[in-house]
């Protein structure tokens, strides 16, 4: 029934927002997704728009809380400088665990492309100007979004499940 659907999916809706905002597992927005609604039953003592709102709430950070993966932006990065720096240019990429996809020399230049976490090349203008003694610049570009590795995922995971944030979910003003 149509007015059963409306009652429904209004309820709903109005807290999936909430639930997509709030993330499951690490406190962080949850995105690509669709939610479609196939049905339900009301029940005249308990079916509220309140009731509904929290249903669908907890419905959402349920089935994330089992089934979510964090994942971080990648970006490709092209770094050059003297060839005399080849050997620095590839260590610190992979210490920020980027991987190398290209290295070449040409003339007295050194050209290195290859991958890597956007988190973790903040700082690296630096890095570059000191390892080269400001001879090298480079350029990053956005490649994909990747899951995180294990580590990092867990302490994600921790840190939100230590935090206000997560002790409070879905509270409202009713102790729900």
């Amino acid at each position: 029934d149509a007015e059963l659907a409306l009652f429904l999916s209004s309820g709903i809706n109005a807290e999936y927002g909430e639930a997509i905002k709030d993330g499951a597992i690490a406190g962080h927005r949850v995105a690509g997704i669709r939610f479609v609604l196939r049905g339900g039953k009301t029940h005249p003592v308990d079916s509220s728009d309140f009731a509904f709102q929290k249903v669908g709430y907890f419905a959402i950070m349920e089935h994330f809380s089992k089934k979510a993966t964090i994942v971080e932006p990648w970006v490709k990065v092209e770094v050059t400088a003297g060839a005399e720096f080849g050997g620095e240019l590839i260590q610190s990429l992979s210490s920020r665990d980027g991987s190398l996809s290209n290295l070449e020399y040409k003339d007295s230049l050194c050209f290195v492309e290859g991958t890597a976490p956007l988190q973790k090349m903040f700082g690296y203008t630096t890095e570059l100007r000191t390892t080269t003694s400001g001879k090298g610049n480079y350029t990053m570009e956005y490649e994909s979004h990747k899951e995180v590795d294990v580590g990092l995922r867990e302490k994600l995971i921790a840190t939100f499940q230590e935090s206000d944030k997560y002790k409070n979910i879905g509270r409202s003003e009713f102790g729900v």
